[in-house]
């Protein structure tokens, strides 16, 4: 079962990308997702990742925040030649089932449940945005823009946007003291209407 992910869209970081993603990320290259965060730790855009090289790292955010993170990111880019542009022309799926073989030239992350796809083939797509809505749900798979935007990235996720033991990181002062010694002030969490209060 494949879902057309028409929202998103994939970036291509090149020149010393993985060196630029470790100071500027919250979480390792070896990891699904990822994060951009301001210096307080708020969230800019998170991202699914797949590094190809040192040199070159595919990102997929939600398209609408593509301006708010090159704004973001612009200061930094200045100070070295690492260049982020649009990935060349392809077209991104979720495959709920995780039962697509890759093809060559295609991506793919692995999700807690299923993958993302990217691939210039166009496939076919056969679940609703309501199934694929309620698949998010159960298996606890939030998306920017509907279940959360702006806010401490730890009140989202934890361990699977935040690497710990990475080293220094734009923002790492407030997630690291936020994760040691306190906790976050609120927390992105699943509930039926029945458990909901009013």
């Amino acid at each position: 079962r494949l879902y057309p992910l028409d929202t998103k869209i994939g970036l291509r970081v090149k020149n010393n990308a993985a060196e630029f993603l470790k100071g500027y990320t919250t979480n390792t290259l070896d990891a699904p997702r990822n994060a951009f965060v301001t210096i307080r730790g708020q969230i800019v855009c998170t991202f699914d990742q797949m590094a190809v090289s040192q040199e070159k790292v595919l990102i997929v955010i939600e398209q609408k925040y593509l301006d708010r993170l090159l704004v973001h990111l612009d200061p930094y880019l200045k100070l070295g030649d690492t260049v982020i542009e649009k990935a060349p022309e392809f077209h991104l799926y979720f495959d709920l089932d995780d039962v697509h073989e890759p093809q060559r030239g295609e991506i793919f992350v692995i999700q807690k449940k299923g993958k993302l796809i990217g691939t210039t083939q166009a496939l076919q797509s056969n679940v609703s945005e309501q199934e694929f809505s309620l698949f998010r749900l159960k298996n606890h798979m939030p998306v920017q823009g509907i279940d959360y935007d702006e806010e401490l990235l730890l009140n989202v996720a934890n361990e699977e946007f935040v690497s710990y033991t990475k080293g220094c990181y734009l923002g790492q002062e407030i997630i690291a003291r936020v994760h040691h010694r306190s906790k976050p002030p609120k927390k992105l969490v699943v509930r039926s209407p029945d458990q909901c209060t009013q």
